[in-house]
Formats: structure tokens, sequence, C-alpha cells
């Protein structure tokens, strides 16, 4: 029951912020704002409601789906807006769609209630204290959708182009082959936890036996792909690949970091592992 009421009350939150997303972004245009300007100003504006939600519920998990809903959500409505529906323009749907659903699934067949909290906001709640809402606000909710923003921009001008180019199925494949990597990732790690004997067990089996964070490359090709749909037949939006970059970084030094010295705080092994196992890419192992 409490799996159904918290999974209703996302729901209910999610569809507030949409619908307050589209019409903050027609009121933004009318006033003459850049298109641009106006998704950002609206994306950043659902981003508050969804944490301001969370904060009623007393949650900051409410904003876990986001990452896996924006991207399609601002997509789907500029392709009605442009009523822009060629091959190209369609294939992107498919696969940002395909993305979109399976971290989506993915975060509704781990949820329970309301109640659950990451590890990483339980960290930060400890460590920030009475700023923690403001942490939750601009680190936790903002932060990754300016980032998801910025790794969006290629999509949102894409949405917009009349042609399609034989080039652009590159960028796509990438896309897919990210999302089969993730997929792949994610089952092994979910059959791993089922049937792992001891929580401090490392998980080296499968991708993982030669990438740490095989999850995380996926993550990283899709966005690659993404900006690369984009600009290998369309080079003066080369700048574009900046968001992908961002995002890149985030991985690099923020959330890999964060989760290898939360791995160690309970892994005796994972130093060891660590040595033996690249980072990112799926190489044999380090001699």
């Amino acid at each position: 029951m409490k799996r159904v009421i918290g999974l209703s009350a996302l729901l209910i939150i999610y569809a507030t912020a949409f619908v307050a997303g589209i019409f903050l972004f027609m009121l933004f245009e009318r006033l003459g704002i850049n298109e641009y300007i106006a998704i950002l100003l609206a994306d950043v504006i659902a981003t508050v409601i969804v944490w301001a939600s969370g904060v009623i519920l007393r949650t900051a998990s409410a904003y876990d789906p986001y990452w896996s809903l924006q991207t399609l959500a601002i997509y789907l409505c500029l392709l009605f807006k442009y009523q822009n529906w060629h091959v190209g323009t369609i294939l992107l749907l498919v696969v940002i769609s395909l993305y979109s659903l399976r971290l989506t699934l993915n975060f509704i067949l781990g949820f329970h209630s309301l109640k659950y909290v990451d590890w990483r906001y339980k960290m930060l709640k400890e460590k920030t204290g009475k700023f923690y809402q403001v942490v939750n606000l601009l680190g936790i909710c903002m932060f990754p959708t300016l980032v998801v923003y910025a790794a969006t921009l290629p999509v949102i001008a894409y949405a917009s182009i009349t042609t399609f180019s034989m080039l652009d199925v590159v960028g796509l494949s990438i896309i897919v082959l990210g999302v089969l990597l993730e997929l792949v990732a994610d089952v092994q790690m979910k059959r791993f936890v089922k049937t792992r004997t001891d929580r401090s067990q490392v998980l080296d089996k499968g991708l993982w036996r030669y990438s740490r964070h095989p999850n995380y490359l996926g993550e990283i090709a899709i966005w690659f792909g993404i900006a690369l749909t984009l600009i290998i037949s369309h080079f003066n939006y080369w700048y574009f690949i900046a968001g992908a970059i961002v995002n890149l970084l985030m991985f690099l030094f923020i959330s890999i970091p964060m989760e290898e010295r939360h791995f160690k705080g309970y892994k005796p092994d994972y130093e060891q592992y660590k040595k033996d196992t690249h980072m990112l890419l799926i190489l044999p192992k380090k001699k």
C-alpha cells in the first residue's frame, strides 16, 4: 500500500510540474523570451515544484525520476510545437524514450515508499544539518537539472531541423549502445544483490569484471550520442557538445569519487578491485 500511495503521489507531482512547465514555457515565449531561455526557466521552475513537493512529503527521493523524464518531456513538447515529424526526429524520439523508460522503470521497480532515502542524501543531510534543504534544492535537484538541460541542448536544436542525414545514425547508434550497456549492467547488479551472501562483497563478474562503473559508461555514451546525432551532420552546432562534456566531468569528479569512497567504507576488497579494474572503459584487467 505504501508503494502505491508513494507512486501515486509522485505521479501527481510530476503531472503538476509538467503542466506548469508547459504553461510557463508558452508564457515566456509570448513575452518574447528566447526559446532556449524559456525552456530553461520552465525547467528550473518545474524542478522547484518537485523539490518543494519533496520537502512537504519529507523525502529528497521525489526528484529521482526527474533526470530520466526531463529530456523526453522537453523534446516531445517541441515536436508537437513544430509538428516536425520525419525519420530523424522520430528515431531520436524512440531512442530517448528507450532511455527514459529504462531509467524510470528501474526507479519504479526499486521504489518501496516515500520514506526511502538514497545514501547520498543521508550523507549530505548529516554533513549540512540545518542547511540541508538549501543543499537539497541546489545540489541534489537544481545542479542535475542544469547538467541535463545543457546535455539536452542538441535535442532542442534537432527538434526544429527538417532534414535527416544517414550520418545521424552514428549518434543514434551510440545512444542505443549506451542504453543496452546500462541495461546489462543493471541486470547484473540486481542479480548480484539478490545472490550475494554479504553486503561487503564486491561485484566483479560480467561487465563489472572489466569496468567499475559500466552503468555510468552507458550514461555518458548516451549523452555523447545525443550530441553527435545533431553535430555530425550540422557541425555549426559543435559547441552543443559542451553539455555531454559537463556530464562526463560530473561523473569523473563528483559521482564516481563519492560512490567509491562510500564503497571503501564497508567493502574491504574494494581497494584491490579498484587497482585491478578500469574506472569506466571496458578493458582487460590492469596488470
